[in-house]
């Protein structure tokens, strides 16, 4: 009987420490750049842009210049052309409209000019000092998790309205005047 309960206990075991070491590893295929891309893609969905004037139809994507981030999004967009447009603007062709514009490494005086560009665009990049620095929405880490960290007051001239299913996901700074 005692050796049939350590059996037993010892395959309960095994079929736990399986199952804890799958779930880890489940998570670890997917980096940060893919988590970035998927929230670059469905910040169209969590975004409105009826009092811009803008088509919303299909969703413009574009990155200031390729990186893994960048190339990630292409490919989710690639699996729904008929949804949707990716736009390197680092190559000659140049869109009318981005919807989302992914910056990978943003400088202010690039914020300025795109956004004087892409006046109804959401300008999203990596780390507090983007938003800090006019940035809209910036790809922050917190407890080893990436979180959107939006400026309410650099959106505002955009016209765009965040949805509250991503305000209540996203960590709000504050600012007292925007740029």
């Amino acid at each position: 009987m005692v050796k049939r309960f350590e059996r037993s206990s010892a395959v309960k075991w095994v079929i736990a420490i399986w199952a804890l070491l799958s779930a880890t590893f489940a998570f670890a295929q997917y980096d940060d750049a893919d988590l970035k891309a998927v929230y670059l893609y469905r910040f169209a969905l969590l975004a409105d842009w009826i009092a811009t004037g803008e088509s919303i139809a299909p969703v413009e994507y574009c990155v200031s210049e390729s990186d893994s981030v960048g190339e990630h999004l292409k490919n989710i967009v690639a699996r729904k052309p008929q949804l949707s447009r990716y736009y390197d603007l680092s190559n000659p062709v140049t869109p009318n409209t981005c919807h989302i514009l992914y910056i990978p490494q943003a400088k202010k005086s690039q914020i300025l000019l795109l956004r004087d560009q892409y006046p109804h665009s959401l300008l999203i990049s990596n780390g507090e000092e983007f938003v800090k620095i006019g940035g809209m929405v910036a790809f922050v880490k917190v407890n080893n998790r990436i979180r959107p960290m939006v400026s309410r007051s650099h959106v505002a001239p955009t016209q765009i309205q965040l949805r509250a299913q991503l305000l209540s996901i996203s960590l709000l700074v504050e600012d007292e005047v925007a740029p």
